[in-house]
């Protein structure tokens, strides 16, 4: 089985540069890569939430793909868990609507075989204290008994853990409770996999048993620091019987720049400061 993992697309009604490296994308998938699976890992809204049109725009691209595509949210699409959101967008249950009613929802289960299980979740909610955080729980302790002996590769925007060190920050990664109450979920399982988005770099990591792969953006990159490799792409990951590997895949002629170079993010960032504090 082929699985192609994209990330932090950041896709917007007003057009630009995330949109047209998206188009690109999205025929590299179809023409050269040819997956059975694509997966977005988050952050398929160029900044905020809160815009009904840029869900749409990000909707209706994803149905481009050839191959049958999942989805789970990031913190542009459902808002951010925390004291201190970035910009002041927390996650909220009218904001987990939205995303359910434009996407169907923000989690997914696939059994490709009898050997796996590929299982994606909403890491934005967190730690929110919101009913649909117990009901993701639920329903990951209900999932986790159905796989339990498959090996399983799990799905989520934020990683599970911080390829920093010394930077516990959580908006780097989840919560350590939480990453330790996942960890024990699936304990009677083999966990092969977890697979994360939200930093714009590719980086691959060793936790136990436990491959972690942090996707890299089809966006933009974030320049400055030195973790992974700090280009734009996807991963594609192969499985056979037991086994996953994860590959890096350059996509040929995208445009690489920094958000704030982009008129549709400034755009954007003046809108959500217009309307901080209007939506709960």
């Amino acid at each position: 089985m082929r699985i192609v993992q994209i990330s932090d697309t950041h896709l917007t009604h007003m057009e630009g540069v995330t949109n047209e490296n998206f188009q690109k994308l999205v025929d590299f998938v179809n023409d050269v890569l040819k997956p059975d699976l694509v997966i977005n890992t988050g952050d398929l809204v160029i900044l905020s939430p809160d815009s009904d049109a840029d869900r749409e725009c990000a909707r209706a691209a994803h149905e481009r793909f050839a191959a049958p595509v999942r989805i789970v949210p990031g913190n542009h699409d459902v808002g951010m868990t925390g004291d201190e959101p970035w910009m002041g967008i927390a996650t909220t249950t009218k904001r987990i609507t939205n995303f359910r009613d434009g996407f169907g929802t923000d989690r997914f289960i696939e059994l490709p075989d009898s050997t796996w299980a590929l299982i994606g979740f909403n890491s934005e909610l967190l730690s929110t204290g919101l009913p649909e955080e117990t009901e993701q729980w639920t329903w990951l302790e209900r999932i986790a008994n159905e796989v339990r002996g498959r090996c399983v590769a799990l799905f989520l925007h934020r990683p599970l853990w911080s390829p920093m060190p010394d930077v516990t920050d959580h908006e780097i990664a989840v919560h350590d409770a939480d990453r330790d109450r996942i960890l024990q979920i699936f304990s009677d399982s083999c966990l092969k996999l977890v697979a994360s988005g939200h930093l714009h770099r590719f980086i691959a990591d060793q936790h136990d048993e436990t491959l972690t792969i942090s996707a890299p953006s089809s966006a933009f990159i974030v320049k400055g620091g030195s973790l992974g490799l700090n280009q734009l792409g996807v991963v594609e990951y192969r499985i056979e019987g037991e086994q996953i590997e994860a590959y890096f895949r350059s996509v040929p002629t995208l445009v690489e720049d920094e958000p704030f170079g982009l008129a549709a993010f400034s755009e954007t960032l003046a809108s959500i400061e217009q309307s901080r504090g209007a939506v709960v």
